[in-house]
């Protein structure tokens, strides 16, 4: 029996499931392709909107800066005349996007998409913020975020002085630099370390460490809607000053403490021997509940020589985490929040030379170059 042209199309799927239920459900390259389909597809496929809403789908890749095969989509002059691979870093990543600088020229930011290779060169901050400090010769916080009216946003804090400290916001849309106000009490000594940001709900967490004598550690919050700051002080612990770590677990930010103790015991009580000190290190995982603590697990174990805790970056993704340990440079893991827990029971963050080398991004279509 002969088909009847109208009878077959008839069978085909209507526009518009396949543009809200299929076409979102896509890769990146996937979605790439199809734009070449027809200029309706086109449209719809390089609307901002799509890219956003598209993310979820993509996957995660791993940017090296020293493997240069990473950045050949890098116009040779994107930062300065005379690029050196060495030269670059990587100050963060969001939606497919990644903000890189130059070591010889700190002032030069840019917006990168790895995938598309399309790039934007941010606007020179204003000369008197101090972006001479930026790395790999700076302790400071950075984070890329998103604000309610989709503007791709950067803030940087670092230090202005020998006892105090500036912030400054890049906004996407609007391709300026602002200076805000940075008042979260004393922080009166230039000897500090940030962690990488954390995003949670509509704020960043990080973690400050004072490396002078009274090693104090606490948290910044900051509020991307109101651009304010606060502080948020660590669990209390009974001993020594804690080491910690920030992670998000089933959309809640959890710390990961760590801190030494002593148990004074004696060999033999009754023949008099000496009391000897024998040290544990206590490792804690706690769940942020407001601005206090609801301790979630506990775990202790003898300090000695042969423990070591990983140095690890990890980004959310849904109920997963994706670790980057420092152990495999190369590559990354996905796990569950259950499996991380106990495998890493306790983990640092590393340093800003580690960080500022590699990064977990997520492949999109997001254009660096679109409001």
């Amino acid at each position: 029996m002969k088909m009847n042209v109208n009878d077959e199309y008839d069978h085909l799927l209507p526009l518009s499931l396949i543009e809200s239920q299929i076409l979102p459900r896509l890769t990146a390259k996937s979605v790439g392709r199809c734009r070449c389909v027809c200029k309706q597809w086109k449209s719809f496929l390089s609307a901002p909107s799509f890219a956003r809403t598209n993310i979820p789908n993509n996957d995660y890749k791993l940017l090296l800066v020293e493997d240069q095969g990473n950045l050949r989509t890098l116009p040779d002059n994107i930062l300065h005349a005379n690029p050196d691979p060495s030269d670059v870093y990587i100050l963060a990543s969001l939606d497919g996007l990644v903000c890189l600088g130059s070591k010889s020229i700190p002032t030069k930011l840019l917006f990168w998409n790895p995938l598309t290779g399309a790039y934007r060169k941010l606007c020179d901050p204003h000369p008197h913020y101090p972006f001479f400090d930026l790395p790999p010769f700076w302790d400071g916080g950075v984070g890329f975020y998103k604000d309610s009216s989709n503007d791709y946003k950067l803030v940087i804090v670092m230090s202005t002085g020998v006892c105090d400290f500036g912030a400054y916001v890049y906004s996407h849309k609007l391709d300026i630099w602002k200076e805000i106000d940075f008042n979260v009490g004393d922080m009166s000594s230039v000897n500090y370390t940030w962690s990488s940001a954390i995003s949670c709900g509509q704020c960043l967490y990080f973690t400050v460490e004072c490396i002078c004598k009274s090693r104090r550690s606490w948290i910044i919050c900051f509020d991307v809607e109101t651009e304010t700051f606060r502080s948020i002080p660590f669990p209390h612990v009974p001993t020594s000053p804690p080491c910690g770590s920030l992670v998000v677990l089933n959309g809640r930010v959890h710390l990961c403490v760590s801190y030494t103790s002593y148990i004074l015991l004696k060999l033999n009580e009754l023949a008099g021997d000496e009391e000897y000190i024998d040290f544990e290190l206590l490792k804690e995982l706690w769940r942020m509940d407001g601005d206090g603590w609801v301790k979630v697990s506990a775990f202790s174990e003898p300090l000695d020589n042969g423990f070591r805790s990983p140095y690890i970056c990890t980004t959310t993704s849904g109920n997963s985490v994706i670790v980057l340990d420092e152990e495999i440079n190369d590559s990354f893991k996905k796990m569950s929040t259950e499996d991380f827990t106990r495998q890493y029971r306790y983990f640092r963050s590393p340093s800003w030379e580690y960080r500022c080398s590699r990064m977990i991004y997520v492949e999109s279509l997001v254009s660096p170059n679109c409001p």
